[in-house]
């Protein structure tokens, strides 16, 4: 897989003891970043969208390993892992931001210009290891 990006996740955890969502962020280093506009259907002609589709090889480089959503968010111990679920935030480049309430996802926003927020997650795992991946569609 070409690279041409590294990409910080924010994983979105709800924590019911303070009432808020909890943001652990990830940097991947080697991925394929690509901005798209998507054209659909709809009853009054078509709708654009501009989204982001970004390839995650398993190989990817990070200190962190992956754990799927429902185990990501079952861990007791957050910090040693990285999932992609609907709702997490992807950011083009290695941020050092963290987002400790909702007004920091605004200022992410505002303060970087690739900010998306993920709703569609792949896994493309067969074939060899280089070239396994996920597609993560970000809008």
């Amino acid at each position: 897989m070409i690279t041409n990006a590294s990409i910080t996740i924010y994983n979105k955890v709800y924590d019911r003891e303070e009432g808020s969502n909890k943001y652990y962020r990830t940097i991947l280093k080697g991925v394929n970043w690509q901005d798209v506009t998507k054209v659909l259907p709809s009853d009054s002609g078509v709708i654009s969208a501009d989204v982001a589709e970004v390839y995650v090889p398993f190989l990817v480089d990070t200190r962190k390993r992956y754990r799927s959503p429902v185990n990501f968010a079952s861990a007791q111990d957050k910090s040693d892992f990285f999932t992609f679920a609907p709702e997490d935030i992807v950011v083009k480049g290695e941020i050092m931001d963290e987002i400790t309430r909702q007004k920091d996802v605004e200022h992410l926003k505002d303060k970087y210009g690739s900010v998306r927020v993920i709703a569609v997650v792949e896994t493309n795992d067969n074939g060899s290891p280089a070239l396994q991946h996920w597609k993560v569609t970000a809008e």
